[in-house]
């Protein structure tokens, strides 16, 4: 019969270990390269033919089943709610547990389970070395240069403003609003108060911050 023929073929280990092998590298290139789902569709469907070899042999229950797809749930949610790889991790055990718990021979399952993994750590590797410019990590650096012409514009340097005097416009509280040279600066005391329409001088600039003083008139 077709079903026998397919069964017997599909859980060979040879190809219950290539099966494995698509799903892992599948799977894991997804969650590292974030492709649309094609990947993961890939991954889905190698171990969707591994586990439908030994359900056609007998082998699979539900609970095989239910095991595995919890791992693919949590390797979805994985994607849509990023856990700093919890998920991942969780979803992976589910995965490999569900695999050993379809096969007819645990022990031989776990064989290729590992054979299955080394090669997909060598594939994904690869995959790494030379598509690293797409992978995730990318989406946490700042790549693009903060400069004039793409339309950012740095803090104006008002290292100028040292010695100048103004008027402060709202009362200094230590921070508030005086015009110098013409312009409204937004500054801060020194530590004291001042109130509205003092007299003041800059006496220091540290980036934004302009630290002004009360300038008190000498009587004649």
């Amino acid at each position: 019969m077709f079903a026998e023929h397919l069964s017997a073929f599909l859980t060979h280990p040879v190809t219950a270990t290539v099966l494995l092998v698509i799903g892992i590298v599948g799977i894991t290139l997804e969650l590292l390269f974030f492709s649309s789902g094609l990947l993961a569709a890939a991954g889905v469907v190698g171990f969707a033919l591994y586990f439908l070899g030994f359900y056609l042999a007998g082998f699979v229950g539900f609970g095989d089943l239910a095991v595995f797809g919890i791992g693919i749930v949590l390797l979805i949610l994985e994607l849509v709610v990023p856990s700093f790889g919890i998920l991942s991790v969780l979803g992976a055990i589910c995965l490999f547990g569900g695999v050993l718990m379809a096969a007819a021979d645990p022990k031989q399952a776990g064989i290729m389970l590992g054979i299955a993994l080394l090669v997909a750590i060598i594939a994904v590797a690869v995959a790494v070395k030379y598509f690293r410019h797409r992978g995730v990590w990318n989406r946490f650096i700042l790549k693009e240069q903060l400069t004039t012409d793409k339309g950012f514009t740095a803090s104006p340097d008002r290292a100028f403003l040292v010695g100048m005097q103004g008027t402060s416009i709202t009362p200094l509280r230590p921070a508030g609003t005086a015009e110098i040279q013409g312009e409204r600066v937004d500054v801060v005391t020194d530590g004291g108060f001042i109130p509205a329409g003092r007299t003041i001088v800059v006496v220091m600039v540290e980036g934004t911050r302009v630290v002004v003083r009360e300038i008190f008139e000498q009587n004649s």
